[in-house]
């Protein structure tokens, strides 16, 4: 392939990109073309197209070389796939959500086998209150970490992503499956009693990103649900991506995220309620509002 055919092949590709239809995107696409064509061999194309992809999906979006990829496609090593974890004091359960990013199945089984069994436990079915923590959660996959939390999810809408035509998709939760569209992301290997009436906080700061927003915004809008902490990183486009012949991989955002009610979000989640350094801990202060909402607090 030619440097010509591999750069116009990457520009079709990121033409696709939610900021791709603005006079910025076309300007800088008419800056790089003449240097990219121009360049020696494919790799020499590699710096431009890179910043391009920022241009067309803007910052959650990024190109990675046939060595990054190779670098992030290998699968965690043995023992040590995050996955949620619970406590418990009193009457209210804290589930730290981790970041995950994996294609490899028994990861992702690992995953949800671990939101599983937290759930169905008979200590999870008896919790009054839940604090879900997303604080240190960087993103990553967020079809798994929906279907992880759904038992605290209402079926039905949860999440919106709008396109930059201004169409619109939903996320819908329904017992322990969790689809887009007509996609079907997963579901939980057990059924637990859905656990939607309990109040939830949920623990949010300026490392929460990507999925750990998405997360944030499914429960934006449900009863009972009251976000604490601090401003997010503010990455709240959905991506996708493509291939290049030679490896190379672009992340490109095409949407943004949108919660149940039809709200859009570009740029940090402000949480409900602020939580500063003389206040404690975010997650002791949503553990403590929570254990104020039980019927017997």
């Amino acid at each position: 392939m030619s440097v010509r055919e591999y750069v116009d092949e990457a520009i079709a590709g990121l033409d696709e990109g939610y900021y791709a239809d603005s006079p910025e995107w076309d300007a800088a696409v008419a800056e790089a073309l003449p240097d990219l064509y121009a360049a020696d061999a494919i790799p020499d194309t590699y710096r431009l197209l890179s910043d391009l992809t920022k241009v067309a999906g803007g910052a959650h979006s990024f190109f990675s070389t046939p060595a990054d990829v190779a670098g992030w496609e290998r699968p965690y090593r043995s023992g040590q796939v995050p996955v949620p974890t619970v406590s418990y004091d009193g009457s209210v359960a804290t589930v730290v959500v981790p970041a995950f990013s994996s294609a490899n199945q028994s990861e992702i089984d690992q995953y949800l086998e671990a939101a599983a069994d937290i759930f169905t436990s008979q200590r999870a079915q008896s919790t009054c209150g839940w604090v879900i923590d997303v604080s240190a959660n960087t993103g990553g996959d967020l079809r798994v970490m929906l279907v992880a939390l759904s038992p605290l999810l209402d079926d039905g809408v949860v999440e919106k992503f709008r396109e930059r035509d201004g169409s619109t998709s939903d996320v819908v939760v329904l017992a322990n499956t969790v689809s887009w569209g007509e996609e079907v992301w997963g579901k939980l290997p057990a059924e637990p009693t859905k656990l939607t009436t309990r109040p939830i906080g949920i623990v949010q700061g300026a490392t929460t990103a990507s999925a750990g927003e998405s997360v944030i915004i499914a429960f934006t809008g449900q009863q009972g649900a009251t976000t604490f902490g601090s401003a997010t990183g503010g990455f709240t486009t959905v991506n996708d991506g493509f291939e290049l012949p030679d490896g190379a991989e672009v992340t490109l955002s095409f949407a943004l995220m949108g919660d149940r009610e039809g709200n859009f979000y570009e740029g940090p989640l402000a949480p409900d309620r602020a939580v500063g350094h003389s206040d404690g801990s975010s997650q002791s202060v949503a553990r403590d509002w929570a254990a104020g909402q039980c019927p017997d607090s």
